[in-house]
């Protein structure tokens, strides 16, 4: 079975860098180091490892080793559509939005990501060079 270290590495090098990733999470780069090193074997804190999970979509559990990924993926709660929608953020919306998205309460991130739904919906039929609204 994986453990958190294993896990958290995969996940986070398919995203970010260390630097990156610390950035996210609002902890230190030799933290994300430590998350990644199994002989050091550092678990975060309850409210990071939420925080660690809803970051990249998957479940507390898997992220402690307790899902077997052989019958889940990380993708299975989330939609074809919804799948398409949250790639089309992550390639779309920087850096700073994900840092200030990341530090705001529930309510505003629902909010946030209303308005990014609504420019998605826009957008998504748009060929390259055609501009807004033709």
């Amino acid at each position: 079975m994986a453990s958190f270290a294993q896990r958290f590495k995969e996940l986070r090098e398919k995203r970010w860098t260390q630097d990156e990733a610390a950035e996210a999470l609002g902890v230190s780069r030799s933290t994300i180091a430590g998350y990644e090193s199994d002989t050091k074997g550092r678990i975060p804190r309850q409210d990071t490892l939420r925080k660690i999970a809803d970051v990249f979509g998957v479940s507390v559990d898997y992220l402690l080793g307790r899902d077997d990924p052989s019958t889940k993926t990380e993708d299975d709660h989330v939609s074809p559509e919804e799948r398409e929608f949250l790639d089309w953020v992550k390639e779309h919306v920087t850096g700073t939005f994900f840092y200030d998205f990341d530090k705001s309460p529930e309510e505003s991130k629902r909010e946030m990501m209303r308005g990014l739904k609504l420019i998605y919906e826009m957008e998504k039929g748009r060929k390259p060079g055609q501009k807004q609204g033709e």
